[in-house]
């Protein structure tokens, strides 16, 4: 969840009249929630899932502002998915959020408000987290302090060796940019901001990869938008094209953010305020093959 979308979020009512799809089945034609009933519920965001299909993470926020905001997760074998549950003890007023699971299912990453030794007792921002899992129990969290800052720090994911998350720390390109840190053998190094196109914007936020590192997405506002919608670029040698707003179905009236593929490739989520929501904010699903024709029609050679 963006720090902006979880201020900007408003309430959607009417149930949505689509076939059903369940995290993790072949990604549809058409943008479709995903978990109706159990998962698409309240304002939800940040879809994760491991690489096997078996375990699954997301953030949910009865308010969608963060408050009370939990991260939540389930499993399954051959049938159906378990019960989401809630994977750390409630803290009174605290907030944990923006979980993603690497793609082992070895980590969680999150971010969260909890104390620290290195946070004064006062602060209320929400720093970047991780916590390893082993035989499917999440361990005690290590804060990633040397990455994190005073200001809020959201929408954390690891690719090729970085930690990819916005923040709203001071002297940043944007007042909530994109940053990267290197993932180090004892924890995570320095951040620094992500160069042009990524913070092009007045604000952006949710940076994710493809697979095979060939294209990027995030959600942003710019130009003359005044939502978060989804933006693309795309790996050009050592760099990367510009950055392109979505066309639909990707976008509609509403807020679209917090994009993710699945491991293969296949399948990308994001979460959505479109017309028909059960929730606040439902994570939809759509055939990767989708974005592939779009990006054809528009910024790929």
């Amino acid at each position: 969840m963006s720090l902006t979308a979880g201020l900007l979020l408003t309430l959607s009512v009417a149930a949505a009249e689509v076939a059903p799809h369940q995290p993790g089945d072949p990604g549809p034609a058409t943008p479709t929630p995903t978990g109706a009933g159990w998962l698409s519920t309240e304002a939800n965001d940040n879809l994760s899932l491991t690489a096997d299909g078996r375990r699954l993470v997301f953030g949910r926020s009865p308010t969608g502002d963060f408050e009370n905001a939990q991260v939540l997760m389930a499993t399954r074998e051959e049938g159906p998915w378990s019960a989401p549950e809630p994977v750390f003890s409630p803290r009174p007023g605290g907030r944990d959020s923006d979980p993603w699971l690497t793609p082992d299912g070895a980590w969680l990453y999150f971010v969260s408000d909890r104390p620290a030794p290195s946070r004064a007792d006062d602060r209320k921002d929400m720093d970047l987290w991780r916590a390893p899992l082993v035989d499917g129990r999440v361990g005690e969290p290590e804060h990633l302090a040397a990455a994190s800052s005073p200001g809020e720090e959201l929408g954390p994911e690891v690719h090729d060796g970085a930690l990819y998350f916005n923040s709203t720390r001071p002297g940043g390109p944007a007042p909530l940019a994109i940053y990267r840190a290197p993932v180090l053998a004892d924890g995570i190094g320095p951040a620094e901001a992500m160069p042009a196109p990524f913070n092009e914007g007045q604000v952006q936020g949710d940076l994710t990869f493809s697979p095979d590192g060939s294209t990027a997405l995030f959600w942003s506002v710019r130009g003359d938008l005044r939502e978060p919608d989804l933006f693309a670029v795309v790996r050009r040698g050592d760099s990367w094209s510009e950055a392109i707003r979505l066309p639909a179905p990707f976008n509609a009236p509403g807020m679209d953010f917090t994009p993710a593929f699945t491991a293969d490739g296949r399948t990308l989520y994001w979460a959505s305020q479109r017309e028909n929501a059960e929730g606040r904010a439902d994570v939809v699903a759509l055939s990767a093959d989708e974005l592939t024709k779009a990006l054809e029609a528009t910024i790929r050679p």
